[in-house]
């Protein structure tokens, strides 16, 4: 999340953010990172989990510059979420969308991809979409998800490498493109492995022809 957040701050030039599925507020969050790039960014949270609710004001400490906002919403409502939170972003302007970890929990794909595009249609050109997602990437890794799933625990979807990738259909991606997360625009200095059979990446949104 922080390597993406600081190429959408640092060299897309992003003032506005949406992070789809918050989760609880932790070390570094979202507008953390994007506004000790740029203190002026503007982040709207969004996310169902009443326990997130709970401790939304973990999430809602911004610099005098900025702002940031937490919308509770259910991520399969885009147009929901795209009209809270345009009471902090400017939505005429481009608008990083985040869904790092959250598609797995819709089942069905072609349901995942309409929330992908329902975002980024009420969005204009040069918008970009941050996307990481698990994928099944052998027999341990799908035995994993199985035993998951019986825990009883909100279930998570794991998709095909071809599935990831069919989310930024359309979109102009950023270099590497979509790959697994560690190799994403790595940091020089050593960072903490990222979850194995993980794929993720950033893409703009282009301008109509």
């Amino acid at each position: 999340m922080a390597r993406a957040v600081r190429f959408l701050a640092c060299e897309a030039g992003i003032r506005q953010f949406l992070d789809g599925g918050a989760g609880l507020p932790a070390a570094d969050n979202t507008h953390q990172v994007a506004q000790r790039a740029a203190p002026e960014c503007r982040v709207v949270y969004a996310d169902n989990d009443p326990f997130v609710l709970a401790h939304a004001r973990g999430l809602l400490t911004s610099t005098e510059e900025g702002a940031c906002a937490y919308v509770h919403a259910d991520m399969r409502e885009p147009r929901t979420i795209l009209t809270a939170a345009a009471g902090t972003l400017d939505l005429a302007q481009p608008t990083a969308v985040l869904l790092l970890g959250v598609l797995g929990h819709v089942s069905d794909y072609a349901e995942a991809r309409s929330i992908v595009s329902g975002l980024l249609n009420g969005l204009p050109p040069g918008s970009y979409l941050a996307l990481a997602d698990s994928v099944s990437s052998g027999p341990a890794h799908r035995e994993a998800g199985h035993q998951y799933a019986q825990t009883g625990a909100v279930p998570y979807q794991l998709r095909g490498p071809a599935e990831i990738h069919g989310f930024f259909a359309g979109l102009e991606p950023v270099e590497p493109g979509v790959v697994p997360i560690a190799g994403w625009r790595p940091d020089p200095s050593p960072v903490p492995s990222a979850p194995v059979g993980t794929l993720g990446g950033v893409a703009r949104k282009l301008a109509l022809a």
